[in-house]
């Protein structure tokens, strides 16, 4: 009806429409060409995604980044050590001895009153070289431990704790191990420590044992003199000879008592060179007789040479238990010397050694070292300064091992200096030796041969989604949930007859056949010979060749044998340099990325695909565009030509009532 005009009976709205309804159809089956350019950009996009997984997933194996030159640590005590290793580190085995673990100091404070406050002041405290203060304004004690977190909580640490039902206690420690890290209470925290109960007054009791003739004597009687040298405090010991060292007087053994002294350990062998056959007397010409023209020459002189006797090589006698502590009439041993270069510091904690020590001995036994020690000293590895804790939990201590028989010493548990690309972390005191034994990450390997594997698997799939129209292809895959099922079947067979797909699924195929140059020569040249195959379990495992399509899978068994045996031509089947310049250019990864670089490379394949149509579904929708606005045109013209019929079946309405008005009116008359 149209609003205005009378009533002509026609319905012109539904006129219109069938008419529009038929001139549109030409812009629906656009815009369903359009649906289908979308969904073909987004099968295109995915597969590029699917590509570029492919691809990062082969270069991963061959780059700078390949897990072939991962590594791993193992330890063969990780009670007592472990260790990580990084790209850096060198395969093979070390030996670790864990002596001594490194501490912090840690004190403990008396019982104290539930209700006890800590007096307001400047507060210090000193770690290492590192000093904090701050002003506390009087209070409980949690407040003041709740302070000491916050203020000093770089260096040290507080907490209180109730230990019965009406005392409490607090605990103050060092956050750096380390002998060099020990902890001192400074300005108010002196007078609260020693008031608490932490600290106490003590003097330094240090003793020296002053290394000179006088205190230096023979060891075994009946050692030569000439074996051991005394000059500037230091007593040198020769190989054979030994050495004792006096303590001005017996000292008892109490927890805190460390020995400490210097010392040198000189290795002179330089190996041996067997001699040479000696060359035996010079005998002179013994010259000749001439007559006339003739001359004559008198027969050489001999001289019987006795055979030459290879002299026996000299005996290396390597002894590197040479220290003892002299404890009464007895000789204890303490740890095994190493070489060192120069002198170096050793601490001994005599409580773990005897009950009280009158000194220090040397035996040198070896037929190659000298032996020097000085600066010999006893001391209360607890004190500090004019203070020492009253009831230390630790106290700071360097941790001490033997690496290959080398003592090492360092501030922390945590070492990264000692084998370039290994860091130890030191878990306990060991009862003997650790290996460290550094591999290959197999593990690493396997992971990324089985995402190499996986991301190929992914895009055959997908090719096989888009390029056939069987559903056969969507239901063997049994890895699909619901979701993804019912998504690859609308995809199934939308890019049927690509011609680039089929391509490219026939290069990766052969990629992936094709025999590759390694040190196993054809031993290992092959995919299917480290487990990776089309039909990796065999003939009796179950598996359909005719349904896998292409796709690859894995013998975790032979896989990991072949890591087992042969690590290097597994690598090398996957990426090798074969001219020497360097480069990796050969292999099944470098080849499989080679080929996929055109579909992703700036301006490739898939980017020059959806472009492509892109630009379709931009032209088709300019196309709707100017289709919409004609038939927006036209809806108006039929509009006004129905307006037109309208109101002329109206005027002919009139007309043909008034005719029968008239016609009424006559027959009346």
């Amino acid at each position: 009806m149209i609003p205005g005009i009378t009533n002509s009976g026609i319905d012109t709205q539904s006129l219109i429409d069938q008419i529009m309804d038929a001139q549109r159809a030409p812009v629906e089956r656009m815009e369903r060409q359009i649906d289908r350019y979308e969904d073909e950009r987004a099968a295109w996009q995915e597969l590029g995604r699917k590509i570029s997984n492919l691809q990062e997933a082969s270069r991963l194996l061959f780059s700078f980044e390949t897990p072939f030159l991962e590594r791993v640590a193992s330890s063969s005590d990780p009670s007592s050590l472990t260790a990580t290793a990084n790209r850096n580190a060198q395969l093979g085995v070390a030996s670790v001895d864990v002596r001594q673990l490194a501490t912090a100091d840690r004190f403990i404070s008396r019982n104290l009153a539930t209700d006890y406050q800590v007096p307001a002041g400047r507060y210090g405290f000193r770690v290492g070289e590192q000093e904090t203060f701050f002003t506390f304004q009087g209070g409980q004690l949690r407040g003041f431990a709740q302070t000491i977190n916050q203020r000093a909580g770089d260096i040290v640490a507080a907490r209180v704790v109730q230990n019965t039902a009406n005392s409490q206690v607090i605990l103050i420690e060092a956050l750096r191990t380390g002998s060099e890290n020990r902890l001192d209470f400074l300005e108010a925290a002196r007078a609260f420590g020693l008031e608490a109960g932490i600290l106490e007054e003590v003097r330094d009791q240090k003793i020296s044992a002053p290394i000179q003739a006088s205190t230096v004597s023979a060891a075994w009687a009946g050692t030569p003199a000439g074996t051991r040298l005394v000059q500037n405090g230091t007593v040198t010991v020769l190989p054979g000879g030994d050495a004792s060292i006096r303590l001005p007087a017996t000292v008892d053994v109490t927890p805190n008592l460390v020995l400490e002294f210097d010392l040198s350990v000189l290795n002179r062998y330089e190996g041996w060179t067997p001699p040479t056959a000696p060359p035996g007397p010079e005998i002179p010409d013994p010259g000749s007789v001439t007559l006339g023209d003739v001359r004559i020459l008198n027969e050489p002189s001999t001289v019987p040479i006795p055979p030459w006797e290879q002299p026996q090589p000299p005996v290396v006698r390597d002894d590197l238990d040479a220290l003892f502590i002299r404890s009464g009439s007895q000789e204890i041993p303490l740890a095994r010397i190493s070489d060192t270069d120069g002198f170096i510091s050793r601490q001994v904690k005599l409580a773990d050694v005897a009950d009280r020590i009158d000194g220090l001995t040397i035996v040198n036994n070896n037929t190659h070292r000298e032996i020097a020690v000085k600066n010999v000293a006893i001391y209360d590895e607890s004190v500090r300064g004019d203070t020492a804790p009253v009831n230390p939990i630790a106290t700071a201590r360097d941790a001490v091992l033997l690496f290959e028989g080398i003592e090492v010493i360092r501030p922390t548990n945590s070492i990264d200096d000692l084998v370039d690309g290994v860091t130890f972390a030191l878990r306990g005191v060991s009862t003997r030796a650790v290996d460290v034994t550094v591999d290959p990450d197999r593990e690493a390997i396997t992971d990324g041969l089985i995402a190499f594997v996986f991301y190929y698997n992914e895009l055959m799939r997908e090719i096989n989604v888009l390029t056939r129209s069987d559903r056969v292809v969507v239901d063997e895959i049994a890895t699909f949930t619901d979701q993804e099922r019912e998504a690859a079947l609308e995809r199934l067979g939308m890019l049927r007859g690509d011609l680039t797909l089929s391509r490219l699924r026939s290069s990766m195929q052969t990629v992936m056949m094709n025999p590759y140059p390694t040190d196993a020569g054809n031993e290992l040249a092959l995919l299917a010979q480290v487990g990776i195959s089309t039909n990796a379990a065999g003939a009796g495992g179950g598996v359909d060749a005719g349904r896998l399509r292409g796709y690859l899978e894995v013998n975790p068994r032979e896989l990991e044998t072949r890591l087992q045996t042969h690590l290097m031509p597994m690598r090398q089947l996957f990426g090798s340099d074969t001219d020497g310049d360097r480069v990796i250019d050969n292999g099944v990864a470098v080849m499989l990325e080679r080929n996929l670089r055109p579909y992703t490379q700036v301006g490739g394949i898939v980017a020059t695909r959806t472009g492509s149509i892109a630009t379709s579904i931009a032209q088709t929708r300019g196309r709707i565009e100017r289709e919409e606005d004609r038939l927006a045109s036209a809806e108006a013209q039929y509009r006004a030509s129905f307006a037109r019929m309208e109101g002329a079946l109206g005027q002919l309405q009139e007309s043909r009532q008034r005719l029968q008005s008239l016609q009424v009116q006559t027959g009346n008359n």
